[in-house]
């Protein structure tokens, strides 16, 4: 908590200071490391000095042997704690480097996972892009089917009216069918009749035209009286034209039997000589 709140006192991170706590730890460790080895070398140069060419130390005549085997277990002390530290300082050695090497590959880990994050992100851009031009797709398509909804609509109405247009057609022409076959059916004794009616009238007009001939030339021969006056010849100029006038009618309506109906025309004919 205290080392927590260091950190953050000193505006650095944990692991910075974790850091920096382990290199002093370190730089202690080793200053401890070289006493520790200058007090072995004095302790063996006081133990040589002590034990005269290889002497036993119960050999060497002092006033305080205890003293004497007291310094022999402190070197024998001092020695294995240097061997114990130098262990440590091995381990503690490998450990740093297996720690930078675990914080190169976090920092690594930390580069590719902020290209990742950018990755990430410029695909999230492109992908918002992409939702928002989906949109615009879909109303555009949206609106496309409405028209052709409406489209399709006017043209189900358009195809409504002219189905009732082609069956109204279709009435028409199955009663102008029927009418057409009634006609055909009333023509030849419609023409019969009618071809009938136009012969009596001819055989009437040809009486009167004869009857009129006959006044005509009863008029010519007879002399004329002696008061003929404007009144009378003017008569018979009109008697004459009106005579003109029927052989004139006379001749068109038989030429134009004689075209209809060979038959009639004979027997128009005969009834003309006769």
């Amino acid at each position: 908590m205290a080392a927590n709140t260091g950190s953050a006192a000193t505006g650095i991170s944990f692991a910075d200071w974790r850091r920096a706590t382990n290199d002093s730890l370190m730089s202690t460790t080793e200053s401890l490391l070289e006493r520790l080895e200058d007090v072995a070398d004095m302790l063996l140069q006081i133990d040589e000095a002590y034990t005269k060419n290889g002497e036993s130390p119960s050999e060497v005549t002092s006033p305080n042997p205890e003293i004497v085997e007291r310094f022999h277990e402190g070197v024998e002390n001092a020695r294995s704690i240097i061997g114990v530290l130098k262990k440590e300082k091995w381990r503690l050695s490998r450990r740093e480097m297996s720690v930078e090497m675990r914080m190169g590959e976090l920092e690594d880990y930390k580069s590719h996972l902020q290209s990742d994050m950018s990755s990430l992100n410029q695909t999230v851009d492109v992908l918002s892009l992409r939702v928002v031009q989906l949109e615009n797709q879909l109303a555009d398509a949206q609106e496309t089917q409405e028209q052709l909804e409406a489209e399709i609509g006017e043209q189900k109405t358009s195809i409504d009216e002219y189905k009732n247009w082609l069956a109204d057609s279709q009435n028409q022409n199955a009663k102008l069918k029927k009418s057409f076959e009634l006609l055909e059916a009333q023509t030849p004794h419609t023409l019969i009749t009618e071809n009938t009616m136009v012969k009596n009238e001819i055989a009437v007009l040809m009486d009167e035209n004869k009857k009129l001939k006959e006044l005509i030339r009863s008029a010519e021969t007879a002399s004329p009286p002696a008061t003929d006056d404007h009144l009378n010849r003017l008569t018979r100029d009109f008697l004459r034209q009106l005579s003109s006038l029927d052989s004139n009618e006379q001749t068109s309506e038989m030429g134009h039997n004689c075209h209809d109906s060979p038959g009639s025309s004979t027997n128009d004919e005969t009834a003309a000589v006769t």
